[in-house]
């Protein structure tokens, strides 16, 4: 591959952050553009003439004949797996029935993402950005999210969201294996663990906080050991930061 490969996205964006992380993860040379859908960088007429769902992460491959443009990171990260063999995260050239099931778990995962892990971002961390970035005073306090009241009882509501999505994953997607399936990481645990684990990255809700939720605190750690997991979230990190400073 040579520079073939051109990710469209955004660091501060839990999927891209999925998709970046597996190419890193494979050594596979891509090109990044960065953009920015709050300053409307993902409805131009050049992006949108590409990409028409306007949504990032958005991959172009130049490889093809002519290019070939995809959006929605389950998409692109199963596309990356199939045309680059890429087994170890995606079993694609067998067709022995552990595979066939490890593709169809993986396929589950991806069904129930937008109603499992990615709830913490719908209804924690877009809450909370929005409230960051608003640009004056009474716009940034209407925005203001419940735990940022400082009323026990708010910030309780919303670790209880966090807590019932973070069980409702564990239950779900934890209890067969030490990964999402079986017992090795795959692109069902990339794409899952930006979302879970921008809570106590951002915002400092630790997971220590619920007992119950040992599974989940094993996979978290286990998924920071895998390469490249400081840089493909320094961006969050970041935003951590900015999320302390304004409280």
């Amino acid at each position: 591959m040579h520079n073939m490969l051109r990710l469209y996205g955004h660091y501060a964006s839990q999927p891209t952050r999925s998709v970046a992380w597996l190419l890193k993860l494979k050594s596979a040379p891509f090109e990044f553009t960065t953009i920015n859908p709050t300053a409307g960088e993902t409805r131009t007429t050049e992006f949108r003439s590409k990409f028409p769902l306007g949504l990032i992460p958005a991959l172009e491959d130049t490889d093809a004949n002519p290019p070939f443009m995809l959006s929605e990171a389950s998409s692109i990260l199963i596309y990356l797996c199939e045309k680059y063999n890429w087994n170890d995260y995606y079993p694609v050239n067998t067709s022995s029935a552990v595979d066939l099931q490890k593709r169809a778990k993986t396929h589950e995962y991806f069904s129930h993402h937008n109603e499992s892990s990615r709830m913490m971002t719908r209804k924690v961390i877009f809450p909370t950005m929005k409230w960051m970035f608003a640009d004056n005073s009474d716009t940034k306090k209407a925005a203001a999210p419940k735990h940022l009241s400082h009323n026990p009882n708010d910030i309780q509501q919303v670790k209880s969201i966090i807590r019932d999505v973070a069980k409702r994953f564990e239950h779900k997607f934890l209890k067969d294996g030490n990964y999402i399936v079986g017992d090795t990481p795959s692109i069902a645990d990339l794409l899952a663990y930006p979302e879970i684990a921008q809570i106590p990255m951002i915002m400092g809700i630790q997971y220590t906080e619920w007992e119950e939720l040992e599974r989940l605190r094993n996979w978290l750690e286990r998924m920071e050991q895998l390469d490249f997991h400081d840089d493909v979230h320094k961006t969050v990190l970041k935003i951590g930061k900015m999320y302390k400073s304004k409280l």
